[in-house]
Parts: structure tokens; C-alpha cells; sequence
């Protein structure tokens, strides 16, 4: 790439075809089907709808595929199904220099092509594949959160540019345009992620980012200026104000390749820097609550990023922070053998139980785990647990080199990405429903009709 600016890159990415469509195809699919289970799942609970729908008037289903259909907003409709997307943290992630979810893209992507049925089924793959690509290949290049900004950013900018892209027809100065507004717009503190401010917003920032996106993309197709220089200028630029004058840039050339390789959280819903830790931990649960009496101390060995991000706090307020607690989420895998959303909530009968175990962990670096974390071709998220006893004892050390949701173990994750479906939509749709939506959009072929996917959602049983 010539240009070190983004709108020139991005343009230059959504202005080409993909030359490998039938390696992103699959992954696009299967990336899409996890995130209508994680959207069915979230709006069962009705604070949650409550909260997604707002203060709009429309029709409410039990199916949100229902419910979102009748919105007369693109905005509101985006911050509908992000807001459900995000809502649980159980939808796929990407981790590198910074972390992300690449599907909190997918609420802008079904937005658009919902309200325009003139495309096939792969231009919305596409799309979102495109998507996926601009903000995991900044997250590759570029860390936001060692600034105290918001991972979200990228968001806003994935959303944004895709979906200008889309609605423009592809014009280049109304694409390069929405790019450099979202530049000027800037990033959010993340301060709402740590001790002592975290909240809910988390759960809502992705969806409150990517509806920005689409308004300034909305408004960029006004005539103005295009910006060109908002990225570097040396006085008043984005790098300069936010970056401390280091580069905002992608990782990567942009192809196909992040679709194919983010990280599905398949078994549990926790922060994935600690998800092979949970893995680990409900291997070893049985042995533990049989020696329960002896114990000792319980180890952790992660990489940098994990300890930087999810360990040692000593003080959990509500359900968010809990979530981000690699201290909590083992005790809880060892007390129970398995981890469930319902074990964060305050209500939660275990709650003092797994706050008493935390006490005797202990987390520390593993600098061979953090080498494998950040080489590009391995992006391994290790982790390693042994239980030591008063009696001099010991368990096994149990070490999980890649979570389940990792590329490397793809083939062994896609059943269990579908019982995890299956689970997640059982609110609205009955088992043999559930089967078919799944079966019927992995059958989708490229030049089906994308109104398609949208039939398959909606219909009746």
C-alpha cells in the first residue's frame, strides 16, 4: 500500500473484489450464524430488549428478526442488533496489539442489505467480511489501548467506511470523506473497562459506535471537504492529538484473512484473553472439589496481556467487572466444572463461594505464553493451572494452548458452535427450527437472493 492514509486505503480495499472468495465464504457463515445466536439469546431477557429497542414505537416480536424488520431507522436498527450482539460478551473477538469483536460489524451489515434486497446473498458476505478485515487489521497494526482509548474506535471505522461504501455506490471523495469525519470524531476513553469505573457501557459501546459510523457516513454525502489531511497534520491531525505522534495503520495487507482466523468464544462467556484458562480449569474441577480440604494455593501462568488486562483486581463491583476477572472465572470453572453467564449476576447463589476461592490464586507471567500470544503466525492464548496442596502435593499442571474458538481447532468447533446455537435460540425457535435455520443459511449459495437470509429469520414454523 502507497499511502500510509486510511481513506485512501480503505478505498482502495472496498473498491476491489476478493480474490479468494470461497476461503472467506464458509468462515462468513458460520460467523454470521453465531452472531443470530448470540442476538436471539440476548433479547430473551427483557431488560436487555428493553434497553436495545429504546424509545421506539415498533411492533415487538419474539424474534428481534421480526421486531427489526419494522424499524424506520437505520440507526436505531443498527444500535438495536449491536446492543444484542454484545450484550453477554459471548460473540466472537480478535486479539493483537489491540482487541475487538469484529462482529459488532454485523448489526451494520444486515442494517443496510435489510433495507436494500437488490444483492446477492456473497455481497453481504462480502461486506461484512470487509468489514471484519478493516477492524481486525487495525487491531494487528495499531494499540489504541495502551493510550487509554476504546477498541471501539475501529468499530466506528469499519461500520462506518463499509457501509459508505454500500450507500455511496462507491464514491470515492463521499467514502474518503466519512472516513476522515470519523478520524475528526475521534476515540473514546475505555476507562469504563477497568477498576474503578467499570459498567454496562461496555455492553453498549460497540453498538453506540457503529450507529455513529453510519451517521457520519450519512452526513458525509453532503458536499464539503474531503479532510485529506486529518490523519497526519502536523498541528491539529489525529496521530498528533491521539496517537502521540505514532502511526495509526493496518497490520496487514487487507484480504480475507481475519474472517477466517477471529476467535470464537464457543463453550464460555468470558474475556477471551482467559477462555483456555477456563478450559483448563473445568479439567481440572473434579480433582479439585475432591481435595477441596488440602488446598493450598492454585497458579496461573498466562501471557502479558491477560495480566495487564484481567488480573489482580481485588475488587469486583457487579456482573462487568466480573466477567473480566481471570481470578473469578477459574475459581468458578474449578467450583463448578463449567461457566455460565448466570455466575457473574450478583443474585448468583456461588457468588461469595467463588470470591473466597479467588483469594488463593495466583497470576503471573509465562514469557514464552506472550512470545506465542504476539508472533502472527502461531496468535496463541495460552494458558496454564496447577493445584498445590498443604500435603506437598500437587495436580496436574494443565496447559491449554489455544482455546477451543481458536482457528487452529476450527474443525473441532464447528458442532460445538452449533449446540452452542442451538442453545442460544431456544427461546424462540423449537429444536427442529433451530436445525433448519442453521442447515438452511450454511446451504446459502453465493447468488442466492440476499432477501433470502432474511426469509430464513423470519419465517414461520
Amino acid at each position: 500500500m502507497e499511502s500510509n492514509n486510511l481513506d485512501v486505503q480503505i478505498l482502495d480495499y472496498l473498491s476491489n473484489h476478493l480474490e479468494n472468495e470461497d476461503n472467506h465464504f464458509f468462515s462468513a457463515k458460520i460467523a454470521i450464524l453465531d452472531t443470530i445466536g448470540c442476538i436471539v439469546h440476548a433479547s430473551s431477557y427483557d431488560n436487555v430488549h428493553s434497553f436495545a429497542a429504546g424509545e421506539t414505537s415498533v411492533e415487538v416480536f419474539n424474534n428481534p428478526f421480526k421486531t427489526v424488520k419494522n424499524f424506520n431507522s437505520i440507526l436505531d436498527s443498527t444500535w438495536y442488533l449491536t446492543v444484542l450482539t454484545r450484550w453477554f460478551d459471548y460473540n466472537d473477538t480478535f486479539l493483537a496489539k489491540e482487541w475487538g469483536h469484529p462482529s459488532d460489524n454485523f448489526g451494520t451489515i444486515y442494517t443496510y442489505f435489510q433495507k436494500n434486497h437488490n444483492y446477492k446473498f456473497v455481497d453481504f458476505t462480502t461486506a461484512l467480511t470487509k468489514a471484519y478485515e478493516i477492524q481486525g487489521s487495525l487491531c494487528l497494526g495499531t494499540s489504541l489501548n495502551k493510550l487509554g482509548f476504546d477498541h471501539v474506535f475501529f468499530v466506528k471505522l469499519a461500520s462506518g467506511s463499509v457501509f459508505s461504501y454500500l450507500l455511496s455506490g462507491g464514491n470515492s471523495d463521499i467514502l474518503k470523506r466519512t472516513v476522515n469525519n470519523i478520524l475528526m470524531d475521534g476515540p473514546s476513553l475505555r476507562a469504563y473497562r477497568h477498576f474503578p469505573n467499570v459498567g454496562k457501557r461496555k455492553s453498549w459501546a460497540a453498538a453506540d459506535a457503529a450507529k455513529r459510523g453510519i451517521e457520519l457516513s450519512q452526513i458525509s454525502g453532503t458536499e464539503d471537504e474531503i479532510y485529506d489531511t486529518i490523519q497526519n497534520q502536523e498541528d491539529w491531525g489525529f496521530e498528533n492529538t491521539f496517537m502521540k505522534n505514532s502511526g495509526l495503520s493496518f497490520g496487514k495487507d487487507l484480504d480475507d484473512w481475519v474472517i477466517q482466523n477471529v476467535l470464537f468464544k464457543v463453550l464460555y462467556p468470558a474475556e477471551f484473553h482467559g477462555q483456555s484458562a477456563v478450559e483448563a480449569a473445568t479439567q481440572l474441577s473434579s480433582e479439585f472439589n475432591q481435595n477441596r480440604a488440602k488446598l493450598d494455593k492454585i497458579n496461573v501462568h498466562t501471557h502479558e496481556p491477560a495480566v495487564r488486562i484481567i488480573s489482580n483486581k481485588k475488587e469486583l463491583k457487579n456482573a462487568s467487572d466480573r466477567d473480566h476477572s481471570l481470578e473469578y472465572m477459574v475459581a468458578a470453572a474449578l467450583l463448578y466444572g463449567d461457566l455460565k453467564y448466570e455466575m457473574y449476576e450478583d443474585n448468583f447463589s456461588g457468588l461469595a463461594e467463588i470470591n473466597e476461592l479467588r483469594k488463593k490464586i495466583h497470576v503471573q507471567e509465562e514469557p514464552k505464553f506472550t512470545q506465542k500470544y504476539y508472533e502472527f503466525s502461531k496468535r496463541h492464548i495460552s494458558n496454564s493451572i496447577e493445584i498445590l496442596y498443604n500435603d506437598n502435593t500437587r495436580s496436574e499442571q494443565m496447559t491449554i494452548e489455544n482455546p477451543i474458538g481458536h482457528p487452529s481447532r476450527r474443525e473441532e468447533a464447528i458442532p460445538l458452535l452449533k449446540e452452542k446455537f442451538i442453545q442460544n435460540v431456544e427461546s424462540i425457535f423449537s429444536l427442529k427450527k433451530a436445525n433448519h435455520v442453521w442447515n438452511e443459511i450454511l446451504n446459502l449459495k453465493k447468488d442466492d437472493d440476499v432477501a433470502q437470509l432474511f426469509s430464513i429469520l423470519i419465517e414461520d414454523e
